[in-house]
């Protein structure tokens, strides 16, 4: 066995032979360090060297480093998106189409010639006027640069807008004004517009220079200049007795912000489809769609159907009655428009010679509630009417009102000695009403055949009876509604709504001259102050003259009480909301809609601030 001493000693040699191992690395590491340095004075390791790095790096070292690399780029992306969102912003970006449904058949593209609701839809966006409305319901210039009204009012000169085209290319110039003026003033082309223009002249004094003359003032007439301006150059061989039968009705050819470009028919020939195209060439701000397609429906119903299946985009109008249709479809906005419309139950006391009393008038104001009309009949999208008013425009907060009351209009009955009686009809039915010596308290009701309509006469008639009252339906088709009843002035009273349009002058509807048809004075009404503040307010140019002249024309409306305004109905238009960029709150015809259409957008792009 060898000795303790020995093993002690070899212990020593290893331990020595060690250190000297130790400070022999320590100096060669030292000695590489600098090497290193030497060749690479960054402390930090090249993309070269990095390639090495899984090599001397165990399994979890891999999977941390693999981690923690992830989290870093997606921190990283996160913070690029999140900067580039807040340094831009999205704005409107020019292509896509939009489709509308429609109800009825293009028949005249013609803004002289044009009456349905669809043929006044396409003349507006491819024809333009001398003025338009714009989104805020304010006149101003579109083919004209400005335009002058003399001292008189009599000469209005307007000044065109040079270097606008046609959709063929043809130069747009005074010519096809003053044409288009003769064709409507002349009776053959038997254009709607016709009556609207008697009496004025139109004559051109340089290519864009035109003149207007009236023969006495009439404040409305700058309303009127928004009609659409034809092209001489291709109307100008027609024949005024041909007109209605030229293609140009159904392809136009005019200077707006859209063209014509097609459209398709169904097997027996009838257009399903009209589609239009922007215009590159326009002479103001240009529309951000490329397109517009329009389908063509024989009823509401069918287009509400469209309008689920997204087969359109949008409808011109959704009837009350159809609105719970679309409860569940969250994809659509709905745009409640003003309107210069008021619906009432206008009394022809020629008929019926209860009328004539006052008190009769009141009672039939006292007994029907305009908010329940409003609530449940509208859904609470209209306004309650106490007078013929203009939403936001023209109301007399003063005039006299007729809240509902019907013990009122019940006390009223009896103090004039009306009292209740059982009768019993042919048919062995017994009912009972207000009877007055030999006078039974009667009144027919008549109204058009529209849900709305008819819901609303139902209503009227449900709350006459609880006051003593019997009351008949007479309700009338649409289409006969003009020829049979409001021609002949066939009613007792008339449940039916009334547009002022473009100028809120009512004299149309109220003046002593339009007791007979054509006018549309439906209370035959006659009142000698009333005829002179209508003329006086047509004569004026001033608005607050006008206005106040329409306010206290109201104050003799609401006292006089020939008829019962109910309410302001709004015009409720569907669209899906991919479409972008709609503002607006009112407008005065159907068209009007598209008063801003040049701002709706599909597509959107990213800007920066």
């Amino acid at each position: 066995m060898e000795p303790l001493s020995s093993w002690g000693k070899k212990v020593t040699d290893y331990f020595s032979h060690q250190k000297k191992s130790l400070r022999k690395f320590q100096k060669q590491h030292h000695l590489d360090k600098q090497l290193v340095y030497v060749l690479n004075k960054s402390k930090f390791p090249t993309l070269r060297q990095l390639r090495y790095l899984p090599k001397v790096l165990n399994k979890k070292e891999r999977q941390q480093i693999s981690v923690l690399s992830l989290v870093i780029f997606v921190a990283l992306i996160v913070v690029l998106v999140n900067g580039y969102f807040l340094a831009t912003v999205s704005v409107p970006k020019s292509g896509g189409e939009y489709i509308e449904g429609l109800i009825g058949s293009p028949r005249f593209v013609n803004p002289i010639l044009a009456q349905t609701d669809v043929d006044k839809d396409l003349t507006r966006l491819i024809f333009s006027g001398l003025l338009k409305y714009d989104k805020n319901r304010q006149l101003v210039p579109d083919l004209a640069e400005s335009y002058e009204i003399s001292e008189d009012q009599l000469t209005y000169t307007f000044y065109l807008k040079k270097d606008i085209f046609w959709h063929d290319g043809e130069k747009f110039d005074a010519n096809d004004v003053v044409f288009t003026i003769a064709s409507i003033q002349d009776p053959e082309f038997n254009s709607p517009l016709y009556r609207s223009f008697i009496g004025i002249t139109a004559e051109k004094i340089d290519d864009n220079t035109i003149r207007f003359i009236l023969k006495e003032p009439f404040a409305p007439f700058i309303s009127l200049l928004t009609f659409g301006i034809l092209p001489e150059h291709l109307w100008y061989a027609i024949s005024p007795a041909n007109a209605t039968l030229t293609e140009l009705n159904r392809a136009p050819i005019g200077t707006g912000a859209w063209k014509f470009d097609k459209f398709s028919k169904d097997r027996v020939g009838v257009i399903k489809s009209y589609t239009l195209i922007k215009n590159n060439s326009y002479y103001s701000p240009k529309p951000y769609l490329d397109k517009i397609i329009f389908k063509l429906f024989g009823d509401f119903n069918s287009a509400v159907d469209a309008l689920k299946s997204k087969d359109v985009q949008g409808i011109a109008y959704l009837p009350k009655e159809l609105a719970i249709d679309l409860e569940k479809y969250k994809n659509l906005n709905y745009h409640n428009l003003d309107q210069p419309q008021y619906t009432a139950l206008f009394f022809n006391q020629n008929n019926n010679e209860l009328l004539k009393a006052d008190y009769i008038r009141q009672v039939i104001a006292l007994a029907v509630d305009k908010k329940t009309i409003v609530k449940d009949i509208f859904n609470s999208e209209g306004r309650i009417a106490n007078a013929p008013s203009l939403p936001g425009i023209i109301i007399n907060p003063d005039i006299k009102k007729y809240d509902y009351d019907p013990q009122a209009a019940v006390a009223l009955l009896e103090k004039n000695g009306w009292q209740m009686t059982s009768t019993t009809t042919e048919d062995g039915i017994t009912t009972q009403m207000r009877q007055k010596k030999d006078w039974y308290l009667q009144l027919k009701l008549t109204t058009v055949d529209q849900p709305v309509n008819i819901k609303t006469a139902e209503f009227i008639k449900a709350s006459l009876e609880q006051v003593g009252f019997s009351v008949n339906f007479d309700i009338i088709d649409k289409s006969k509604i003009l020829q049979e009843i409001i021609k002949t002035r066939n009613y007792e009273s008339l449940l039916f709504s009334e547009n002022l349009g473009t100028d809120p002058d009512p004299f149309p509807f109220w003046h002593s001259s339009q007791n007979e048809y054509p006018g549309l004075n439906l209370a035959i009404f006659t009142d000698k102050n009333v005829d002179k503040l209508l003329e006086d307010a047509r004569k004026s140019n001033n608005w607050e003259e006008r206005k106040n002249k329409y306010l206290e024309f109201q104050r003799i409306i609401a006292e006089e009480l020939p008829a019962i305004s109910l309410f302001n109905a709004t015009y409720t238009y569907p669209q899906d909301k991919i479409i972008k960029g709609f503002n607006l709150y009112s407008i005065a015809v159907p068209a009007d809609r598209f008063s801003n259409l040049f701002e709706w957008f599909v597509k959107t792009k990213r800007v920066w601030k």
